[in-house]
């Protein structure tokens, strides 16, 4: 049964829910080990272990920096103060005569990068991601979170799990390829080391990142919640549910090496899974407690998120659960205005509803503050729900980091839909983020991908050519009287997308009404 303590809503507990415990010992947390990059220039957390009700001391580079005391189970906590950047330091918690020490710590920017397999997906697998294999950059460290799983949580990790790691030959290649280029831009715009905290798992659904209390608080994820309590109601042992959980994932391989070749029969399907499974990771809230809440609270400047093809099922209810889900890591972690960057997704010919899914990120950026959207449509592929071509995604984030994080003079948008007019027919579509005009990437003045619908609702493409700097004009001889324009509405967009601003930064996807709102 899932242990209640370690899901309680209120903020406070739950900054206590990621500790490590060593009963006898003096330990920082295991997040905390050689090479760690801190948060600069803002309040970092630390934290670990020690003997119940002890006095801990932290010191810098042997300066007393701050204080603690352990509570009753032997965990503390401290908040450091702003630190400018820099290194190489050496940090110590001290209890008595024992002490526990890190070295080669260093302040910096730390960033959060999470999600489903897009953010786990490595270099080795992207385009120009040799290259990037081949480098050695000091200035970019990461620590990769382990996949776990189990409800209630049964082991914490160890240092050896959450060990920072400098980008060079060999260990780079554990980082999801999104997050280095993030981080590869970053760094050299803000001449400050980066750090990457990378806890991702390919094919998991939002509701399996959301803490149980938040599924709880909203009545349309509530069944999510109710799926993971009547788990603790199954008598099944632990055992049992480990080998269902297999038996899917290995079904999952099995089907993806039989796609390769299509030779012999198709592996047969071992039946459908329990939504409550302890030991899968889409099972709701698993994650979090696993792969999140470990973490807590970290400090970080932001985090960026690339997920959603698991929800494309029902995009509707992503519009509440993503919004839930930031909500909830931004009280977790007590921080209101956390930074949240994520990806749209990228196009891709597969069932499901793509284009709504998109819609309903385009409105958690519209919506929720302090977030950004960077755009994926023009790099995807239509069989392989895995597009190699990472750089630009990570280029993108970044550009949203520096700009709405930083304070930097940097385009982080593409052109979006601003109006519709009509005129004999005609309909014009005025666009705002276009930079120094509207282009194409082939160079041509005519855009594929827009289509008009007429009063009964039927769309048919629509001739389409970029007539200013800031306004593309349509044509549809089938409509008499358009009523609504969308562009790139498909999951997968054939001929591919071209229209970008003069930074060749992608148009987003929308479906408007005339005299209408996006969307509508």
């Amino acid at each position: 049964m899932i242990n209640r303590r370690s899901l309680r809503t209120l903020a406070s507990a739950a900054l206590l829910g990621g500790f490590s415990f060593i009963a006898h010992g003096q330990e920082f947390d295991p997040i905390f080990n050689d090479g760690a990059v801190l948060q600069c220039e803002m309040a970092a957390n630390v934290w670990g272990s020690a003997p119940p009700d002890a006095a801990v001391i932290i010191h810098l580079d042997g300066q007393k920096l701050a204080t603690a005391t352990a509570d009753a189970s032997g965990k503390w906590l401290v908040a450091l103060s702003a630190q400018p950047l820099g290194g190489p330091h050496v940090l110590e918690a001290t209890v008595g005569s024992q002490s526990a020490k890190i070295s080669e710590v260093w302040f910096g920017e730390v960033w959060l990068a999470t999600g489903q397999s897009n953010m786990a997906a490595t270099l080795e697998n992207s385009h120009g991601g040799k290259e990037a294999l081949a480098k050695t950059l000091p200035e970019i460290r990461f620590v990769k979170v382990p996949k776990k799983y189990g409800l209630p949580v049964e082991a914490s990790y160890t240092s050896t799990d959450l060990k920072w790691k400098t980008f060079a030959p060999g260990p780079n290649r554990e980082i999801a390829a999104v997050a280095f280029y993030f981080a590869e831009k970053l760094q050299p715009a803000l001449g400050r080391k980066v750090g990457i905290i990378q806890s991702s798992h390919g094919g998991t659904p939002a509701q399996a990142w959301t803490p149980l209390w938040a599924l709880e608080g909203e009545p349309e994820l509530k069944h999510y919640a109710d799926i993971v309590h009547r788990s603790q109601q199954d008598p099944r042992s632990k055992e049992e549910w480990r080998k269902d959980a297999n038996a899917i994932q290995h079904w999952v391989a099995d089907m993806a090496a039989w796609k390769k070749t299509r030779v012999g029969p198709q592996p047969p399907h071992p039946g459908r899974p329990d939504p409550g499974n302890p030991w899968s990771p889409k099972t709701p809230t698993v994650l979090y407690e696993n792969m999140i809440s470990p973490l807590v609270p970290y400090t970080a400047r932001g985090i960026i998120w690339y997920q959603g093809e698991a929800n494309t099922a029902n995009p509707k209810e992503y519009e509440k659960l993503f919004p839930a889900m930031i909500a909830a890591w931004r009280k977790t972690w007590n921080r209101p205005d956390w930074p949240f960057l994520f990806v749209q997704l990228a196009s891709y010919g597969a069932p499901g509803d793509w284009p709504g899914l998109r819609a309903a990120q385009t409105l958690t950026r519209d919506t929720v503050p302090h977030t950004g959207m960077a755009l994926a449509i023009d790099v995807g592929e239509e069989k392989d729900i895995h597009p190699k071509a990472k750089q630009p995604v990570g280029d993108r984030l970044a550009r949203l980091a520096l700009h709405q994080v930083y304070g930097k003079d940097v385009p982080d948008r593409g052109p979006m839909v601003e109006k519709l007019n009509v005129s004999d027919g005609a309909v014009t579509v005025s666009f705002q983020h276009t930079g120094n005009g509207l282009q194409t990437s082939d160079g041509a003045r005519t855009v594929p991908g827009f289509e008009v619908a007429g009063t009964d609702g039927k769309f048919h493409p629509a001739e389409a050519r970029i007539v200013s700097d800031s306004t593309i004009e349509l044509k549809a001889e089938a409509i008499e009287q358009p009523a609504r324009v969308r562009y790139a509405w498909r999951s997968w967009v054939e001929p591919p997308v071209t229209l970008q601003n003069s930074d060749a930064l992608p148009a987003e996807p929308f479906q408007m009404e005339i005299g209408g709102a996006i969307g509508g």
